[in-house]
């Protein structure tokens, strides 16, 4: 499976069609600081060991600015999941959609 490059105006719009999970690939502290709602907390660093526990449904990943995410969604694509990255990360979103802080 391969990954694919979204606007983060398409979130709402992936995760209502294709109930994708939004994936927060940041550091937890980050995450702690503020978050996209309802995202769940990965790290980059614990991605390859959580691979057996990821859910079987598409995911939404982002980080701060994109290219962390962008690491993520290659592996996690490569290992078959239905991946999207979202364009400019969270400093593209915090503008533009819900966020807990």
């Amino acid at each position: 499976m391969r990954f694919q490059m979204i606007h983060p105006r398409e979130i709402a719009h992936i995760q209502k069609h294709r109930g994708a999970l939004v994936v927060d690939v940041r550091e937890p502290e980050k995450y702690a600081q503020e978050h996209f709602k309802g995202a769940r907390n990965i790290p980059y660093e614990e991605l390859e060991r959580c691979l057996c526990r990821l859910p079987a449904r598409p995911m939404i990943l982002y980080c701060d600015y994109g290219s962390t995410s962008l690491l993520a969604a290659r592996k996690l694509g490569a290992a078959g999941y239905e991946v999207y990255t979202v364009i400019g990360g969270f400093d593209a979103m915090r503008h533009m959609i819900s966020i807990d802080r």
